[in-house]
């Protein structure tokens, strides 16, 4: 049975709003500052994702702050569940964190049936780190400058035509392509975003929905063709390329980032954590480095993030249903 979304989301958004008393439960530091090793974190998507390229930035910048190692640990595959799954079970000590994303901790509550971790109850919410759209990308040789004429293209021409993916961010929009234009498509599931682009450069699949940090620097070498964006609007990195809504009326979809520690992280940890990650994203050194990319950087508290991720939640299930995916 597909779950319930208003169902789903009173239960995910109860936790989140108690939060804040939740996070007091664990064990407190051994007697000692935190941090005192090197720190590692997790990210769920593949070397070269924009959720590794901000995490590599991010961990730069913790590290001058905390003067402490932040080791990058990719751990992909699965819609991001292989990498969370194994932050979730790391021990809550403030030396494992996660970089996670709306496919991890919104998403993927109602792409799965089953997960193997709990988004709300195995994480401790710590800050907000950004947002960024999506792109809609075709091989150059495809014969369609706009969105309006790639889907009278693949019309014309059903089964021809392939897709690919490697997050929620890129399987939703394809899907709900496909489905408001009753299109014939194969879809072919990647690891991550990066790998789904390389094949639509070499035409082994035609179009793949990727995030600006990805999309903006193929698409200026020629090497994609953008049609469309996420977003409500333009983005300015991409003048002249109209929103997605052209072609699926109402869509509208910009994917988020944050960072989450395991649950039962001593709550001192937690607030420093936070106090640094917002002084870190408000360097210049690290705007500088993410502007480029795409990236609209914003931090937050550990409870405001708690409960934008349940209220992301059910506004990704209604996408998700909207776009015709049955859970797996």
């Amino acid at each position: 049975m597909t779950p319930n979304p208003l169902r789903r989301f009173a239960r995910l958004l109860l936790p989140a709003l108690l939060g804040g008393a939740m996070s007091a439960v664990g064990a407190a530091p051994a007697g000692e500052a935190w941090p005192q090793k090197s720190v590692t974190l997790v990210v769920p998507f593949p070397a070269g994702s924009a959720t590794d390229q901000l995490a590599r930035v991010l961990g730069e910048q913790l590290q001058k702050e905390l003067k402490q190692p932040f080791v990058i640990d990719n751990k992909a595959g699965a819609n991001g569940s292989i990498g969370t799954a194994a932050a979730a079970k790391a021990a809550p000590d403030g030396y494992t964190l996660l970089v996670a994303t709306s496919t991890t901790h919104a998403a993927n509550a109602s792409l799965y049936r089953r997960l193997p971790y709990d988004p709300i109850k195995d994480f401790a919410p710590v800050s907000r780190l950004a947002q960024i759209p999506f792109v809609m990308l075709v091989n150059p040789q495809l014969p369609a400058a706009k969105p309006q004429e790639l889907v009278a293209l693949i019309q014309k021409n059903p089964g021809k035509y392939s897709w690919g993916s490697g997050s929620s961010g890129s399987l939703i929009p394809g899907h709900a392509l496909v489905s408001a234009n009753k299109l014939d498509m194969v879809h072919v599931p990647y690891k991550g975003v990066p790998p789904a682009i390389m094949d639509t450069i070499g035409n082994t699949i035609q179009l793949v929905f990727a995030d600006t940090a990805n999309a903006v620097p193929q698409v200026k070498a020629g090497k994609l063709k953008a049609l469309a964006v996420t977003s409500s609007r333009e983005h300015p990195m991409l003048p002249g390329v109209p929103p997605m809504s052209t072609v699926v009326p109402g869509f509208e979809m910009t994917a988020w980032f944050a960072l989450y520690a395991p649950a039962g992280t001593p709550p001192e940890i937690i607030q420093r954590l936070n106090r640094s990650v917002q002084r870190a994203l408000a360097e210049p050194a690290a705007r500088e480095k993410l502007a480029p990319s795409g990236f609209e950087l914003g931090t937050g508290s550990p409870d405001e993030l708690g409960l934008f991720a349940a209220k992301e939640t059910l506004k990704w299930a209604k996408a998700v249903k909207s776009a015709g995916i049955t859970p797996e």
